[in-house]
């Protein structure tokens, strides 16, 4: 067994937002890594790469758009 199977997070479901590039990226795939799959947030930039990534690691990734500073776009 090792150290990272205690940190396994099989079926569960993150939302991770501006993963589309630095940290939030690095965070959504080392989360895709431990198991969970993803609903993956950006405001300007492109989800492409880290959804791909997402699906390479063998978990599921939906896209969410929107500026969260309008309180309107969470309970869209």
């Amino acid at each position: 067994m090792s150290i990272l199977d205690a940190f396994r997070l099989d079926n569960k479901v993150a939302l991770v937002t501006g993963a589309s590039t630095g940290l939030g990226q690095a965070i959504a795939i080392a989360l895709a890594e431990a198991g969970t799959n993803l609903a993956c947030h950006r405001n300007k930039n492109a989800l492409d790469d880290t959804c791909n990534a997402v699906t390479r690691a063998g978990r599921q990734a939906i896209t969410e758009t929107g500026d969260f500073t309008d309180r309107e776009t969470p309970r869209r």
